[in-house]
């Protein structure tokens, strides 16, 4: 008799709906009854008492920060607690040290900087001095006096240069270009200025020769050896291959062969720079799932503390 007048007087304040949603309240509260404690239970929970219903107490929270962790692990230590305490403390310690030292793993290898290119002893700095004269347009008419006192200048150019007087040999390669310009005269200063440690000088020189002639041998190797000891060494490879080609020459080789290991070297550190930062890509973008995957959980976990997520307490109920 007291069932059916309970089920007449459910159906006379709510429908099946709200029935069922104070059986789900209900029953997460047999399983969880410390939700009882929670601010928008009150009501339940003060109806519950005057009925003479025992509420139990709300768990403390772990609030204690890594530091505290830390002193009270020492404390216990040092007061000779249990062996059962000591050890599930010191659990949650190390683990609390391991998430850290994970976070600073992760951390760390983003902030890893690119790996620095192998130092060069033999770079020049580059020079910037003003562009050296390069004399008349080539194609116009020469004397025979011109040819001889250029002839001339050509001797004192190579006998300056072969004394290690290149300054000297630029000088007489100069009077040449002023009276006869060509491009192995240009090219041959250009190997003068190089001598001298002036790679940019001697580029000049080599693309002014290599204007009238794309084929010397000699102003590509002066060019090519200019910027390598410039560090471009992928622009140096392509000119030193090319001369090679047209005119080989075993001095060049040593060179050459330093040269593309270095741009071997250049490729594997941008592939592997590449490589970095696609992993790093990955781990950020993992983050971003892991911390969204946690969030979700502790939205549900809100809601179903909340009960079922029925805000403001349940319609039709007064209080609830």
């Amino acid at each position: 008799r007291r069932s059916s007048a309970c089920t007449s007087l459910l159906q006379t304040h709510m429908d099946s709906a709200q029935a069922s949603a104070l059986k789900k309240l209900i029953s997460t509260l047999k399983e969880q009854p410390e939700l009882l404690n929670e601010p928008s239970l009150a009501f339940f929970k003060d109806y519950l008492t005057s009925l003479g219903a025992t509420i139990p107490a709300a768990k403390a929270a772990h609030t204690h920060g890594h530091d505290s962790a830390h002193d009270s692990h020492e404390h216990k230590h040092g007061s000779g607690c249990c062996a059962h305490e000591h050890e599930s403390h010191d659990h949650g310690h190390d683990s609390h040290s391991h998430g850290h030292g994970h976070d600073k793993e992760q951390h760390g290898s983003e902030d890893e900087e690119e790996e620095p290119e192998e130092e060069d002893p033999e770079l020049m700095a580059p020079d910037s001095d003003p562009p050296a004269e390069v004399g008349v347009a080539a194609g116009g008419e020469v004397s025979d006096a011109d040819m001889d006192k250029a002839g001339e200048m050509k001797m004192a150019a190579a006998e300056a240069a072969s004394g290690g007087d290149y300054a000297k040999a630029v000088e007489c390669y100069t009077s040449v270009l002023k009276l006869m310009p060509s491009p192995l005269v240009f090219a041959k200063r250009g190997d003068c200025f190089l001598k001298l440690k002036k790679p940019n000088a001697a580029i000049r020189d080599c693309d002014k020769a290599l204007e009238s002639n794309p084929d010397s041998a000699k102003a590509l190797k002066v060019r090519g050896m200019a910027k390598r000891y410039l560090g471009d060494y992928e622009a140096a490879q392509k000119d030193l291959a090319l001369a090679q080609r047209i005119d080989y020459d075993d001095a060049v080789d040593g060179i050459q062969r330093f040269v593309i290991k270095r741009c071997a070297d250049r490729q594997a550190r941008a592939v592997k720079q590449k490589a970095k930062e696609a992993e790093r890509a990955a781990k950020a973008a993992a983050r971003r799932r892991e911390e969204a995957r946690r969030e979700y959980e502790k939205q549900k976990e809100e809601e179903a503390a909340g009960g079922g997520g029925m805000p403001g307490g349940m319609p039709g109920m007064p209080g609830m």
